[in-house]
């Protein structure tokens, strides 16, 4: 199933569009005021220069052929000057136009009227560098706006995408919970029945039972839970690391026999209390040891376990002689959906128990060499105040 889709929705970057047409405007208004302006500071400029003559042959009306030819070099001066009118500046009507004064020596003459096409006006203030320039922040402005747009909704998507997962996956652990039932209970009432089998057999039958049944009431409760992460933290009366440890290379020394399986514990204190459910406990080693089993050479294939005491934490580490991992590989190993020298793995391993550690305030810490093995720390906080509650 698809989860994944990216919606093609033409509003993304509508507002972005919206703004990028009014900066446009606004860039183009101001151009073309720009334009309007020079023209009329132009005309003004070049009708200063030839005032007297001008203004002679408007109060004298004399010969005009002067006025004439200096009135139409005004095209020259600037494409968009249109029609001129010195005589009656008053009848001359037109949208854009400037009414420049006249003397003749130092004495007011009137004034005459000069017009401006507007086409020509705005064809230059198209083709002005301005505008040239507004519009090419303009666009730098609206890929930068549909980038983060497109970036927004591509987050969104993803953590829908996530939501739709999680719901899905918390389904099929409902699921998995109900149907192991059958199962679990069966080998319940075989726990009770086997009276022939050896002690050490029926304690690792018990262990596993107890295991299954702790597993499937985490995908139960798990289920449940609404809009929250997946590692819950429970501080109840906490778990004893010391003990849970020992259990579970009990179940690891009788199913992988051929495994030198070594427990090293050195504390001061009588219980190693932590403030975690024993079954994500369980659960976050047993994906580690599975790890280095799928790591290790077939001969004198070993993996040793050792509990250490510091001021503030408990200290769980865990070798093995395997293949070892390449350090390239090893800065994303704990990233999710990333695995190494696995066909079939999902990457899940390790980001789930750095995840849990550090919901608890702890940390998992990896080293490796390829020929020689791999070393895993994990650092779980001291619950002091469960010491009691677990004695």
């Amino acid at each position: 199933m698809n989860i994944f889709r990216f919606k093609t929705s033409k509003s993304i970057p509508l507002m972005w569009v919206s703004l990028f047409l009014g900066i446009s405007a606004i860039v183009a208004i101001l151009s073309f005021s720009y334009e309007v302006y020079t023209a009329k500071s132009s005309v003004e400029q070049y009708v200063g220069i030839w005032e007297d003559d001008i203004a002679q042959a408007k109060i004298f009306q004399g010969d005009q052929t002067l006025q004439n030819k200096i009135l139409k070099q005004l095209k020259e001066v600037h494409a968009a000057v249109g029609a001129t009118e010195v005589q009656n500046p008053e009848k001359l009507q037109c949208v854009f136009s400037t009414d420049v004064p006249i003397t003749y020596n130092s004495l007011p003459s009137g004034s005459m009227r000069v017009c401006f096409n507007t086409v020509d006006l705005a064809v230059k203030a198209l083709l002005s560098p301005l505008f040239m320039l507004g519009i090419l922040l303009g666009m730098i402005f609206l890929g930068v706006g549909v980038r983060r747009e497109f970036l927004n909704q591509l987050h969104e998507q993803k953590l829908e995408a996530e939501l739709a997962l999680n719901k899905e996956i918390a389904t099929i652990s409902r699921q998995v919970a109900h149907d192991i039932r059958g199962p679990l209970m069966a080998l319940t009432t075989l726990s009770q029945l086997s009276h022939e089998m050896g002690s050490d057999k029926k304690e690792l039958l018990d262990l596993a039972v107890a295991r299954i049944r702790g597993i499937a009431e985490d995908l139960l409760t798990k289920g449940k839970k609404e809009k929250k992460e997946d590692v819950v933290v429970v501080k109840d009366a906490g778990s004893d690391l010391s003990n849970l440890m020992e259990s579970l290379l009990k179940e690891y020394r009788f199913s992988h026999p051929k495994v030198d399986f070594t427990w090293h514990k050195h504390i001061h204190s009588e219980k190693a209390a932590v403030s975690l459910e024993s079954i994500k406990i369980q659960r976050v080693v047993s994906n580690l040891i599975n790890n280095s089993l799928e790591a290790l050479p077939e001969k004198e294939a070993s993996i040793n376990m050792t509990l250490m005491e510091r001021q503030e934490h408990w200290l769980l580490q865990i070798m093995d002689n395997g293949c070892g991992i390449p350090e390239e590989i090893l800065p994303r190993l704990m990233e999710e959906g990333v695995s190494h020298g696995k066909e079939n793995g999902h990457g899940l391993g390790l980001f789930d128990a750095r995840k849990t550690l550090q919901s608890i305030g702890g940390e998992l810490q990896i080293r490796s060499r390829v020929g020689v093995g791999t070393q895993v720390v994990l650092l779980f906080p001291k619950n002091l105040e469960s010491v009691a509650q677990i004695s």
